[in-house]
């Protein structure tokens, strides 16, 4: 057993499993364990984290974990992170669970190179929320313009709005497009969506206004300055 997989086993049985609800001193377990391997590993944790993460694909708590670690790792295992997904993709491996994740953790680490690589990711999965990762990755390296027409109409036409409604709202607030402004309020006002779903889309709209301020101009004048609260979180 490596030294990063001791870690994790000493966690799990700390806490009693993955399964528990976390608390307040579970959460404190985790975010050591992630300042531990990060601090005492540094980018030498790398092989460690994807072996963890390929074993441990089906355990949401340990991805969340190795992908945290990955995540705050970030220019020091940008490079390692790159081969291992080109090289994952070229693999031609269909519905790959781990490397839907290092696809999202790309997205989070502004990894442009791989843009032509994610797209081509796409042909790998079939699921459509496996997708949604895949469009949001690209949206957030700014590479999702192109699927602007499909996500819009996830969102307010197609049955994929009431099972997928709110993770294509998250993937539209990242692209730079005016018109999405009002797709969000026309999803809002569509009686479609309701409690968390519909907290999501305002949230969306909310990540637009912050990612573009010039934005909150727009949905002011289709709103009204009075309704503004009601749109956004």
């Amino acid at each position: 057993m490596s030294g990063d997989e001791k870690l994790f086993d000493d966690f799990d049985k700390d806490n009693g499993g993955y399964d528990q609800e976390r608390n307040e001193a579970q959460e404190r377990e985790r975010e050591e364990l992630i300042r531990r391997i990060v601090e005492e590993k540094g980018e030498d944790a790398y092989d460690e984290m994807i072996s963890l993460l390929e074993k441990e694909d089906d355990d949401p708590e340990v991805r969340e974990i190795v992908t945290e670690v990955l995540y705050r790792l970030g220019d020091r295992i940008a490079s390692k992170l790159e081969k291992t997904i080109k090289e994952k993709i070229k693999s031609g491996i269909k519905n790959d669970v781990p490397l839907l994740y290092l696809i999202d953790l790309a997205g989070d680490l502004g990894l442009r190179r791989l843009v032509t690589d994610i797209t081509k990711a796409l042909e790998l999965y079939d699921l459509e929320e496996a997708q949604l990762v895949i469009y949001e990755a690209l949206a957030k390296l700014g590479a999702g313009e192109q699927f602007y027409p499909l996500l819009r109409y996830m969102l307010l036409e197609g049955e994929e709005r009431f099972m997928f409604g709110a993770q294509v709202a998250m993937v539209l607030s990242y692209l730079d497009i005016p018109e999405i402004v009002s797709d969000l309020v026309q999803a809002i006002d569509s009686g479609d969506f309701k409690g968390e779903e519909l907290e999501t889309i305002k949230q969306a709209l909310s990540n637009m206004i912050s990612l573009h301020p010039s934005y909150k101009e727009i949905l002011i004048t289709l709103v009204g300055e009075d309704n503004f609260e009601k749109y956004v979180r």
